[in-house]
């Protein structure tokens, strides 16, 4: 049973980490990886109404599993769930565990589920107060498999699956933010990744917003912003890999 937003997204992602670190030549951040599972032998010690405190959570009846997600065997994730998300870290690419749905720094409690702050849509980069101080400051990518949208279809809902034809794995630009307890206790980061308009084929199947995928070569210069311009990384954000995404209904 999934907790607290309800969701209208999900994405599968790579759960064998080590293939990430090879396909993009990367290393990972150890104790980044250990204070997950530090947060999560916190919360298995204390028990999730005393995290639900610590995080400044409301009180969840539903709740029943971790606050700490991760994917499953079907890969799948969904908001507030952990994956890895790639940075650069003094010149090199690192990953590290994040959750997916932003918590803004310094927050003392959670933005209400009703507000989308996992997906970022390009054009509100600047608007948005959550978004604003991150935008050119902190930049990740995330990459995974194919991801899941309801739509309307033939006056029902359905789940429809979208994947990049000849690819084995895409991936999106992403801002994210560092989140610490007031006890400092827990600490996280957390990111959204973007979404621009849609292709063709995805708007043809109902759906109004694509994540970007960005084309490679242009990795690292998303990964370091300082000393570039806004309107530099804006028409740097348009510029997208060339795919047609696949479609299927999945419900």
């Amino acid at each position: 049973m999934r907790d607290e937003v309800p969701i209208c997204f999900s994405v599968e992602i790579e759960i064998e980490v080590k293939k990430l670190f090879q396909r993009f030549n990367a290393s990972y951040d150890r104790s980044a990886y250990a204070n997950f599972h530090t947060n999560v032998a916190l919360e298995k010690e204390l028990g999730l109404a005393q995290m639900e405190k610590i995080l400044g959570l409301p009180p969840s009846k539903r709740r029943v599993s971790s606050i700490f997600k991760k994917a499953g065997d079907d890969r799948r994730i969904f908001a507030n769930y952990f994956a890895s998300v790639m940075v650069m870290e003094e010149g090199k690419r690192i990953f590290k565990p994040m959750r997916y749905r932003v918590r803004p720094k310094n927050s003392q409690t959670e933005i209400p589920a009703k507000y989308n702050v996992f997906n970022a849509r390009i054009d509100a980069l600047m608007e948005r107060k959550t978004w604003r101080p991150l935008f050119m400051r902190n930049h990740g990518l995330f990459p995974f498999i194919k991801f899941y949208e309801w739509v309307e279809h033939n006056g029902k809902t359905k789940l429809i699956m979208f994947k990049p034809e000849e690819h084995t794995l895409m991936w999106a630009p992403c801002i994210f933010d560092t989140w610490e307890s007031l006890d400092k206790r827990v600490h996280f980061e957390s990111f959204a990744l973007l979404t621009d308009n849609p292709p063709p084929e995805i708007a043809e199947k109902g759906h109004d917003r694509c994540p970007i995928f960005l084309r490679e070569d242009l990795i690292d210069d998303w990964l370091q912003p300082s000393g570039k311009t806004k309107t530099q990384m804006y028409k740097l954000l348009k510029e997208t890999e060339p795919v047609y995404f696949e479609s299927l209904f999945a419900a």
